[in-house]
């Protein structure tokens, strides 16, 4: 079967012409047909298209003020009949107070007497309710008479959308408000939680310490003696002998003020203190606390440091508070293995030019499977009552997460633990 022909005609308007009925436009066909056919629209036909706009038209006499003309979308905006309409003062639309309308204009002669446009109007309707709008009027001279014939376009459900919006707006805000200070909350609570840490690791570190101090106290204690002995001589006293002597003791206050600074920089919040740091000189630092307590189990440590390792942006005392905890945990898991001896390897290696790779591993009695998703989490701890509090690895997270860093454990039961850093060389770019 042969496809249709499509049609090539085309639908043209023209000015009525001479002779017509009644003045109007005349429309006809140009295509194939050789003689043009027209059709002439009268009055009753222009009333037609008039009651069947959809946008709301009124026709106002503004020398009587009433209103002549009302199609049948404005009496279904307004509410009323036609004969409640048509015929009656159109002030019957104007609102008598603007209370409440927001940004809007409430409808008044000022707009119906102009010739423009006006996007955010209010009428009132039949039942009192405002009614928005906008409203394009022109005025016009009909004979002895002044009209203007206004066009209303409900904007109601656009309003409605509008006011929508502002409240999920403001309930956003707020949103938003109770949102910034419940992370001010959690940053506290965070930040008194890494306190506690600190508190709990320095208690477990407090034999080790206590030995760190006595050292040098013991030395203090004996070049003092010496020194008060020499000066006391009965043979006279030897003041390069004495000198000496509390040249040894100077040199003892001075290894314990760094001891107790130390400690003291440790414990103090300083979540702020941030500084390029040698990541090798705090892993040194962390391990001084440890030192006596590791040899005393028959735990070597041995540095695998890459000489090449470039400083990084961070807050040194809690980056040592992390190794700190790594170590310690080191430390527990080979004493459970209950072997008399361990090692604990920390090695670090630059991965390009932004990032450090850094790794404690130990040959203790690694982590069972069954637990390993949950060493990170608060309070978890598989160390016997009264030797953890399960803080450790959490705050380590918290502490690494805070700026771009990431911690990852390699273990199994018996097969020792490798926990890998991953830190930024400088989080602020990441």
């Amino acid at each position: 079967m042969a496809a249709p022909k499509r049609s090539t005609k085309r639908l043209q308007i023209l000015p009525g012409g001479k002779g017509s009925p009644s003045p109007g436009v005349a429309v006809r066909t140009r295509g194939v047909d050789p003689e043009p056919k027209s059709l002439v629209f009268d009055a009753g036909s222009y009333e037609v298209l008039f009651e069947n706009a959809s946008d709301a038209i009124l026709v106002i006499d503004l020398n009587t003020g009433s209103i002549t003309s009302a199609n049948n979308a404005a009496l279904e905006l307004t509410g009323y009949l036609r004969e409640e309409i048509v015929s009656k003062s159109a002030e019957q639309l104007f609102l008598s107070s603007e209370t409440g309308m927001g940004h809007s204009q409430s409808l008044g002669w000022a707009h119906v007497e102009s010739n423009g446009f006006f996007e955010d109007v209010v009428l009132r309707a039949k039942d009192g309710y405002p009614r928005y709008v906008s409203l394009s009027s022109k005025t016009l001279a009909l004979g002895d008479s002044r009209v203007a014939m206004c066009i209303l376009r409900d904007v109601g459900e656009k309003k409605n959308m509008e006011r929508d919006l502002i409240t999920k707006h403001t309930e956003l805000r707020e949103a938003y408000v109770d949102l910034e200070k419940a992370n001010a909350e959690l940053k506290a609570m965070q930040e008194t939680l890494v306190q506690s840490g600190k508190l709990a690791a320095l208690g477990e570190l407090a034999a080790g310490i206590a030995h760190e101090l006595n050292q040098p106290l013991t030395a203090i204690k004996g070049f003092a003696q010496e020194a008060r002995s020499a000066a006391s001589s009965p043979k006279g006293c030897d003041t390069a002998y004495v000198g000496s002597c509390l040249g040894e003791v100077v040199q003892g206050a001075d290894k314990m003020e760094k001891i107790i600074s130390h400690l003291r920089n440790f414990t103090r919040k300083s979540t702020e203190d941030f500084a390029w740091v040698d990541v090798h000189a705090v892993i040194e630092e962390s391990l001084v606390m440890l030192d006596k307590q590791l040899s005393a189990r028959g735990i070597k440590v041995e540095r695998g440091f890459d000489a090449t390792l470039p400083k990084v942006w961070c807050n040194p005392f809690q980056l040592e508070q992390v190794f700190i905890n790594l170590a310690t945990n080191a430390r527990d898991a080979i004493e459970a293995k209950a072997s008399g001896s361990g090692r604990i390897t920390i090695e670090t290696r630059a991965e390009g030019d932004d990032l450090v790779e850094i790794r404690f591993a130990d040959d203790g009695c690694g982590i069972p499977d069954s637990v390993k998703a949950k060493i990170f989490n608060p309070f978890f701890t598989t160390k016997e009552v009264g030797k953890g509090m399960g803080l450790g690895l959490s705050i380590s997270y918290g502490i690494l997460s805070r700026i771009n860093a990431s911690i990852l454990v390699e273990s199994g039961a018996d097969r020792g633990t490798t926990f890998t850093i991953k830190l930024p060389v400088d989080y602020r770019k990441h």
